[in-house]
C-alpha cells in the first residue's frame, strides 16, 4: 500500500507519495484539491492509497477529505491529531499547537536521539521550538513568515511597493545592501536580514535555556532553504521534515 502523506498548511498543500519527491499544490487555486487527488493517485501507480493529512486549516481539510471519499467512499483517510503523535508537548495546551510543529519536533526527536533540538520551521508562519534530551516538546515562538511580511508591508503602506520573493539560490548576505539605496533594496534587506538576525537571537536564547553544547537545529518548510543561506548558527536543512514525520507515525 502506498501511504500519501500530505501537509496542508494556509497557503500551499505539500505531499509525497511514500519516498518520492515533495510536491506542492497552491491552495489559491480553484481546484487544488482535484489536482493534488489525481496527481497523488498516478504517483501511486496503481497501488492502494493510505492518505494521511495533517493540517492547520480546518475548512480546507474537510474539503480535501470530502472530495477523496466522493472519489472513493471506502477511501482509507485518516486525519493525523495530535493524540497520534508520540510526543510529550510540555505546554499550556497541547491539543492547540499546531500539528505541523509537533510532528516536526517528534521527527527531529527521532533523529536526533538523546540530544536537545530546535526546529526552524519557515513556512506561512515561522516557528522556532525547542525539543529536549527527553523528547519533550517545550513550545517555542511564532512570527510572520517571509512572504507576509512582504504582502503585509505592501497592503499596509501607501508608498511601499509589492515585491516578489526572491530566490533562495539568489540571495546571500553579500547581496542584501547595509544600507540599501534603493526602496525595493531596502525591503528585501530590511525583511530577510531581520527575518534571519531574529532567528538566530532567538536560537541563542533557547540555547542558553537548555545550556547543552551538543544541540542540534534544523530548519525546514518552504522559506527553509532562503533563511538557511542568511543564517550564522551552525545547521541542518531539512525541507520535508513534517511529510517524513507524517509517512512515519506508527
Amino acid at each position: 500500500m502506498a501511504i500519501i502523506a500530505i501537509d496542508l498548511g494556509n497557503s500551499a498543500a505539500k505531499w509525497c507519495v511514500d519516498e518520492q519527491p515533495e510536491q506542492r499544490v497552491s491552495l489559491r487555486s480553484t481546484n487544488w484539491a482535484e489536482c493534488l487527488i489525481q496527481e497523488a493517485t498516478a504517483a501511486a501507480s496503481g497501488h492502494s492509497c493510505s492518505w494521511r493529512i495533517a493540517s492547520v486549516n480546518r475548512p480546507i481539510t474537510k474539503l480535501l477529505v470530502g472530495r477523496l471519499l466522493e472519489e472513493d467512499p471506502h477511501a482509507d483517510v485518516k486525519a493525523v491529531s495530535c493524540d497520534d503523535i508520540p510526543l510529550v508537548a510540555k505546554v499550556s495546551n497541547p491539543d492547540r499547537v499546531g500539528i505541523d510543529r509537533l510532528l516536526a519536533a517528534w521527527m527531529a526527536s527521532q533523529l536526533y536521539r538523546d540530544v536537545a533540538s530546535i526546529v526552524v520551521d519557515a513556512g506561512s508562519a515561522i516557528t522556532v521550538d525547542l525539543v529536549n534530551k527527553e523528547a519533550e516538546f517545550l513550545g517555542g515562538v511564532i512570527m510572520p513568515g517571509i512572504a507576509l511580511q512582504f504582502d503585509s508591508l505592501a497592503r499596509g503602506t501607501d508608498a511601499l511597493p509589492a515585491i516578489d520573493l526572491p530566490l533562495a539560490t539568489e540571495t546571500s548576505a553579500e547581496s542584501l545592501p547595509v544600507p540599501a539605496t534603493d526602496t525595493v533594496s531596502a525591503i528585501r534587506s530590511g525583511i530577510l536580514l531581520g527575518t534571519a538576525a531574529a532567528i538566530d537571537g532567538l536560537i541563542r536564547h533557547l540555547e542558553a535555556r537548555v545550556g547543552e553544547n551538543d544541540l542540534k537545529i534544523v530548519f525546514t518548510g518552504g522559506d527553509a532553504m532562503l533563511l538557511s543561506r542568511l543564517s550564522t548558527v551552525r545547521h541542518d536543512v531539512l525541507p520535508r521534515l513534517v511529510l517524513d514525520a507524517i509517512r512515519a507515525l506508527p
